[in-house]
């Protein structure tokens, strides 16, 4: 079930819908995989997104690897089939998955289970990833640069303007842009605009026959 090239990173994104009766198990079966799957090598890490209250129990689960081989090992391990195994009776559906390398990851986004995910054309992604690193570049690194510059020889310097760079990109510039461009990022299918024009005639021909 590998994706992508061998020495590529691979991110993981998982939603299931967990049973209202189960969530108390559920987190402990979450911190038990996620256990599980660190212990495995190249696991990069891993972040959950819990539901808000009142809303559906619907978990996000973001992980990653750094390369197809590693978590095609993960995958393909006794270990994730018997934790696999455990956590069925506490969710409900089909799980919807999707695996993003490179610059997807930023672009990622959970669907319903069952629903197709397809990533933006790349020249979309690169796009929107200039205009989000245009101004850290010109704005942000020259102004670190001059912070540490006198306590930290040239290359560490350089190292923490790209580490702040890329934690601004990950958690603040993309989410940002993401949601800002999404309907040109992701705009919907003629199909889907065909079907929504006409429940929506259908609608006001039936608001008209009941008015008159």
């Amino acid at each position: 079930m590998s994706e992508g090239a061998g020495d590529g990173g691979v991110t993981v994104v998982v939603r299931r819908r967990v049973r209202p009766e189960a969530a108390e198990r559920f987190e402990a079966w979450l911190e038990g995989i996620a256990a599980a799957s660190a212990r495995f090598p190249g696991h990069a890490g891993a972040h959950v997104v819990r539901p808000a209250p009142g809303t559906d129990q619907d978990y996000v689960v973001v992980f990653r690897f750094d390369s197809a081989d590693h978590l095609a090992a993960w995958e393909g391990s006794d270990e994730r089939a018997r934790w696999l195994a455990k956590g069925e009776p506490l969710t409900e559906g089909t799980p919807s998955l999707q695996k993003v390398t490179g610059l997807e990851f930023w672009f990622a986004r959970p669907v319903p289970p069952g629903a197709a995910s397809h990533p933006p054309p790349r020249w979309k992604m690169a796009t929107v990833t200039i205009v989000g690193l245009f101004p850290l570049i010109l704005l942000v690194a020259p102004r670190l640069r001059s912070l540490l510059i006198g306590s930290l020889n040239a290359a560490l310097t350089t190292l923490v303007v790209v580490a702040v760079i890329v934690a601004l990109m990950t958690w603040l510039v993309m989410p940002i842009l993401v949601r800002l461009a999404a309907a040109w990022l992701y705009p919907e299918p003629p199909s889907s605009r065909a079907s929504m024009n006409a429940s929506r005639s259908s609608t006001d021909a039936g608001g008209t026959t009941t008015g008159s």
